[in-house]
């Protein structure tokens, strides 16, 4: 049986680029929906869900937020759904909470032609279906949330995004310097980002500065 697909990509090229892959599988995947928004990869799964969703990390929505909120979404709403992202994204930190979200490949796009169907072909093989009904069985009910800050930690990450110094900061909460350091140091460990630039970009990607 075909497993149906779902791609999603606001750019033409990539959009056409993942249709054709997976065109030339016709035997194998059908492609049910295309989008080119989040809004538009929601509204698709509400009214068909499929068994597959191939898309990219950054896309319009008004509605629905991109990123990793999108990701998180979609895998509490349908957990059963293949995700498959795609992105020219390599920030540590949003490949390894795209991980614990429960995605299954992170692709990059300048390599598609080589990596997709590939992927694909590995994912769906008896064995990893076994290892993958095991592991399903074995997890919580609770789906791991994209973060693990605590609040204070997350206070410190939105105030240092603001564009405000560790002093400024320090002042504002009333912490010592040596506090909101700790904090800021460890939010950074748990995000897996090791420089204030790759926290920025995790940042512009999950949603954490808005």
């Amino acid at each position: 049986m075909r497993k149906t697909v779902l791609i999603a990509d606001d750019h033409p090229v990539y959009l056409l680029g993942l249709r054709t892959l997976l065109q030339s599988q016709q035997d194998k995947y059908e492609i049910v929906h295309e989008a080119v928004s989040a809004d538009e990869l929601i509204d698709k799964l509400l009214k068909q869900p499929v068994d597959v969703v191939i898309t990219d990390l950054s896309m319009p929505g008004k509605v629905h937020a991109d990123g990793l909120s999108l990701i998180q979404y979609v895998k509490r709403r349908w957990p059963d759904i293949v995700v498959i992202v795609v992105t020219m994204i390599s920030n540590p930190g949003i490949q390894n909470s795209l991980s614990r979200l429960g995605v299954h490949a992170v692709l990059n796009k300048n390599s598609l032609s080589v990596d997709l169907l590939q992927t694909m072909k590995t994912l769906f093989s008896p064995a990893v279906l076994r290892s993958a009904a095991r592991a399903k069985a074995k997890a919580s009910d609770e789906l791991e949330p994209a973060f693990s800050l605590s609040p204070k930690e997350t206070e410190v990450l939105r105030l240092l995004l603001s564009g405000m110094t560790v002093n400024e900061i320090s002042a504002q909460l009333k912490r010592t310097k040596q506090t909101v350091s700790a904090q800021k140091t460890s939010a950074m460990r748990k995000l897996g980002v090791s420089s204030e630039l790759e926290l920025y970009e995790y940042a512009r990607q999950s949603g954490l500065n808005s």
